[in-house]
């Protein structure tokens, strides 16, 4: 996927946005191109709180949330990657995703998920 942002349909997180809540998406997933990804094995995605930033992600439009995916390949020394993904709002009130960072906080190649990632909220 290139870095280009990405105009995504996500009915359900204007309740996301609300909850306050980090939220693991069911399957078949509102992004097609997880859907499309065989090796992903989880999204996450949360709202921004007020006043809280993301790396800059190149764009005026107003920071609202972050996707995380979780992909397994075993054909890495390290089977588990995990990238970010910036959600934007456009005063338009769409929604625009941008392409995958891997610059993770707990590491973009992991010998196995993160126990934090075990998340009660799921859609």
């Amino acid at each position: 996927m290139s870095r280009d942002w990405v105009q995504i349909n996500f009915p359900s997180f204007q309740s996301i946005r609300q909850s306050g809540c980090t939220h693991e998406l069911g399957r078949p997933y509102e992004l097609s191109w997880a859907n499309k990804a065989e090796q992903v094995e989880r999204v996450f995605i949360y709202a921004l709180a007020p006043g809280e930033t993301i790396p800059s992600v190149a764009t005026t439009a107003e920071h609202v949330g972050r996707l995380l995916s979780e992909r397994y390949d075993p054909k890495d020394a390290k089977p588990w990657n995990y990238n970010w993904y910036a959600v934007v709002q456009a005063s338009s009130g769409d929604l625009y995703q941008s392409g995958p960072h891997r610059d993770i906080d707990f590491g973009h190649h992991l010998d196995r998920p993160p126990e934090f990632l075990t998340v009660k909220n799921r859609l």
